[in-house]
């Protein structure tokens, strides 16, 4: 490819890295509001499941295939040709908004990638570029908006890359992918959105002791990865066996969420879950937290609640670290973060990401110890991410 063709790709991604900022930038302010409304409001949560139902409707007539969501982005970065509706990105807003005013258990990722994606798409169609020119711009896409939902730059170029064809990094794509991912993170912040801050771990020394503690966490995290896969695809096959309409199966699920979080007594496990997400590096969340997390966020996906995948997967890991910590023996900080990157890694068949993701939250303390989780939780996951169309690059 030569250099004006990547500079004219260059220009074009700080364009969609600047109006998905933007966008994303609106979308985060205004969810941290109605994620407030929700925890200030408890009656709020009887809404969920015909919240649901709404949102049913909203995709039934309007949606077209953007019930798809992140899987067309990555089918048609890899090469599909179906189309990508501009609908998608307000459905996306919509959905996810709802499902967070009252009380889903779910992500904001799945919206970043899809309102990105979506911008990507439009302006391939604009500037008419097809093939590797239209891969690259729906790479940017998805780059700037990861990293304008989490402030993780080149995490979100490399996840962008990464995550379409497990094992194959496009280097053709790297300069618009981070360009965007920059500009994107960069509107975002100027636009007075604060992302999430973390304990850093203290450095462990890297001895053989730990190294074993460290692979055995590795396992579990695998495991755990493994599990939300699973426990997805079974609520699916659940509901699609026994009901087979759309408005009911969402209203049915809703409603089960409604009844466990009052069974449970607490906010803990609505919305994006941020206070448990915290707590997890002081060692201060409930025994089973990531088992719970774990039910709730794929209930609400498996019936079809708007969102994502990526903040609770960030919950579930930093739970289950801390609680393995006393364990395994090791701090409960440095269990946590080892949790969070580790059973992303798992299920997203990202391990590169995940480890520059890991660097982007905590700094290089035990970068060795993190790269070694990201590497062996997906070999324990498997092949079988929570994005069905991956593509995995044989060798």
């Amino acid at each position: 490819m030569s250099k004006i063709k990547i500079l004219k790709l260059v220009l074009i991604s700080a364009i969609i890295g600047g109006l998905s900022g933007v966008i994303i930038g609106g979308f985060l302010i205004l969810l941290e509001k109605v994620i407030e409304l929700n925890l200030k409001y408890d009656l709020l949560i009887l809404l969920l499941p015909l919240s649901g139902v709404l949102m049913t409707f909203l995709y039934k007539k309007y949606g077209k295939n953007s019930k798809k969501g992140n899987n067309l982005i990555i089918e048609n970065i890899n090469g599909r040709n179906e189309k990508i509706h501009l609908v998608m990105a307000p459905l996306v807003f919509i959905g996810t908004i709802l499902t967070h005013l009252f009380g889903g258990s779910v992500g904001r990722e799945g919206t970043g990638v899809q309102i990105g994606g979506t911008i990507g798409n439009l302006f391939a169609d604009i500037f008419k570029k097809y093939d590797l020119d239209r891969k690259i711009l729906l790479i940017s896409g998805v780059s700037s908006g990861f990293s304008a939902v989490f402030g993780t730059p080149i995490a979100g170029s490399i996840f962008a890359v990464e995550v379409s064809t497990v094992g194959s990094l496009t280097y053709a794509s790297m300069l618009p992918a981070i360009t965007a991912a920059i500009v994107g993170d960069k509107v975002v912040r100027f636009l007075g959105v604060s992302h999430s801050h973390f304990q850093i771990p203290p450095i462990e020394s890297f001895d053989f002791i730990n190294i074993e503690k460290v692979i055995l966490l590795s396992i579990c995290f695998g495991i755990i990865s493994k599990l939300f896969v699973y426990m997805t695809d079974f609520f699916k096959v659940i509901f699609n066996k026994y009901i087979k309409d759309d408005y009911i199966k969402i209203f049915i699920g809703g409603s089960i969420m409604v009844c466990i979080t009052f069974l449970l007594g607490n906010r803990l496990y609505n919305n994006l879950s941020l206070g448990l997400l915290m707590d997890s590096f002081e060692g201060n969340v409930p025994y089973f937290a990531f088992i719970i997390k774990l039910t709730l966020t794929t209930l609400c996906l498996s019936v079809g609640y708007q969102g994502g995948e990526v903040t609770p997967l960030f919950v579930i890991g930093a739970t289950l670290g801390a609680t393995l910590s006393p364990i395994v023996g090791i701090p409960v900080a440095f269990s946590a973060a080892l949790g969070l990157i580790g059973v992303f890694a798992g299920a997203t068949n990202a391990p590169i990401a995940s480890f520059i993701l890991y660097l982007e939250l905590f700094g290089s303390n035990n970068m060795i110890f993190a790269i070694i989780v990201c590497i062996i939780s997906v070999f324990i996951s498997g092949r079988k991410g929570i994005y069905s169309s991956q593509v995995w690059l044989e060798y």
